[in-house]
């Protein structure tokens, strides 16, 4: 497995781990899964996940990025580009 690959997979677990307790249908979380459509997670509990990604990361994610973003797949990928903007 590719270095980019890995690193990938670290932030996607990561990221499931931080839904998860939200996920109260049970929804298989996959890079496809819509935080808002398919979770039902208001976007209190959202901007939470946001702050404790930022935490994680030490990253800031613009609020033109949150609101741009629709599934987990794009929240993987807008927290590599901010990664790799801010270092």
């Amino acid at each position: 497995m590719s270095g980019i690959q890995e690193d990938d997979d670290l932030v996607f677990h990561k990221i499931t781990s931080l839904l998860e307790p939200l996920n109260e249908k049970g929804v298989k979380l996959t890079r496809e899964t819509d935080i808002i459509a398919d979770l039902e997670i208001d976007s209190v509990s959202l901007l939470d996940v946001v702050m404790d990604i930022e935490d994680n990361y030490d990253i800031s994610i613009p609020v033109n990025t949150i609101s741009e973003i629709k599934t987990i797949g794009e929240l993987v990928d807008a927290i590599h580009k901010i990664k790799k903007e801010q270092s």
